[in-house]
């Protein structure tokens, strides 16, 4: 029996994120949902976030998964490949324990204003790889600074990787998953921004990124110290 899209705080075109642990080797995917059944929810083949190809995944096959929910929270959990099923396009079918979901607190994240290199790709291809920096970033997104006109839609999903400096001297690479917000329109001379929000990223990227976030507003304190 399928139930209502408003009853559930997933829904169809919804984009998980699924990482693979494989003997302490953490491999990230990105896939969308298809469709639901009861407890089952039906995918297109995930896509490796790094090398962009699709892997074998066989039956049993466990992943741990995110998704944004309804109410904009994010939620976690566990699940496995139960089936395979061709509806229209081949999909897996995943475990959706859905009372056992885990809702992530959200945190108001501490926003600043830098400049990160950053590089965009758009998976469909109808947008060209962007290099650029960012404006401003916090843990839950960013904007960047678009070198030249796009036709960016509100909704669009995007693969970002980058480039942190630390104050420890090495450079922490980090990639995500985010979602068009919207362009911002800048005055003449200065160039417009893209808005975006994080959809899919680990736990450990984001930290990485409230930890440079807070390196850089601790350094900004002590230079405001200085006399």
């Amino acid at each position: 029996m399928f139930r209502k899209e408003a009853e559930l705080l997933i829904k169809i075109g919804t984009p998980l994120a699924l990482e693979l642990n494989n003997n302490g080797d953490i491999s990230r995917y990105r896939c969308k949902v298809v469709e639901y059944e009861d407890n089952d929810l039906f995918i297109d083949y995930p896509i490796n976030v790094i090398t962009g190809r699709s892997d074998i995944f066989p039956t049993g096959t466990e992943f741990n998964a995110s998704f944004v929910g309804n109410d904009n929270s994010v939620y976690k959990f566990n699940t496995e490949i139960v089936g395979k099923k061709n509806i229209n396009i081949p999909t897996l079918i995943l475990d959706y324990p859905e009372k056992d979901l885990v809702r992530i607190q959200r945190r108001e994240y501490v926003r600043v204003d830098t400049a990160v290199d950053i590089s965009v790709d758009d998976p469909t291809l109808k947008i060209p790889t962007i290099t650029s920096v960012t404006n401003d970033i916090s843990g839950g997104g960013i904007s960047i600074v678009l070198p030249t006109s796009y036709p960016f839609e509100s909704g669009m999903l995007l693969d970002l990787c980058m480039v942190f400096p630390m104050e420890s001297g090495t450079f922490e690479y980090v990639l995500a998953e985010a979602e068009v917000i919207r362009v911002i329109k800048r005055r003449e001379g200065q160039k417009d921004l893209l808005s975006l929000k994080f959809i899919a990223i680990t736990d450990k990227d984001r930290q990485t990124i409230i930890r440079y976030c807070f390196e850089k507003q601790l350094k900004t304190r002590k230079k405001g110290l200085k006399f």
